[in-house]
């Protein structure tokens, strides 16, 4: 069970919270959604959190506490549907059939190759990284309307919410003093 589906990755016309085009088949997205909430949503959500949402929005596409609700459209439905992306362009590029390992090319236009690929993918990985730190903030600021965020696991300041965050960015540029 995953929060995003691959539908939701996709679809939703100009309001579709990932750069993908609207005619990428989900299924070349499903399998990877899983890894992509693991290794993205998960640390920043922390384990609690991220289970409290999965029991929480089951099968349907709406959470019934309106902080969840509030999350999912200011922050996470984005970054789930970005990291989904992330993990599965390389399989999506590069794919493997009967005649081993290849190129996907069509008609319509041609494959970005690699050198494409790695451009691509660190695009988005500064957007995920961007969006997770917004995300992280966020949850700090609203900690008391979501019991099940531990802002201490999340790396909140001690201060309250909304602190000053100025260490992360030395942290982010690698600056010594």
């Amino acid at each position: 069970m995953a929060l995003i589906s691959p539908g939701e990755v996709v679809r939703g016309g100009i309001a579709r919270p990932s750069p993908a085009d609207v005619a990428l088949d989900a299924t070349l997205i499903s399998p990877h959604i899983a890894a992509a909430e693991y290794r993205w949503v998960l640390p920043t959500l922390t384990e609690p959190l991220y289970t409290a949402l999965l029991a929480d929005k089951g099968t349907s596409t709406a959470f019934s506490l309106p902080a969840y609700q509030a999350l999912w459209d200011a922050h996470l439905k984005g970054l789930c549907a970005e990291a989904a992306l992330y993990e599965a362009a390389p399989f999506i590029v590069i794919q493997a059939g009967s005649n081993g390992l290849y190129l996907n090319n069509n008609e319509y236009g041609n494959n970005a190759g690699i050198d494409g690929l790695k451009f691509y993918q660190d695009t988005l990985r500064q957007r995920l990284e961007i969006n997770a730190r917004r995300m992280r903030d966020w949850l700090c600021s609203c900690a008391a309307a979501l019991p099940a965020f531990d802002s201490s696991a999340a790396g909140c300041p001690e201060a309250g919410c909304g602190g000053d965050n100025t260490h992360d960015l030395y942290s982010t540029f690698g600056l010594v003093l």
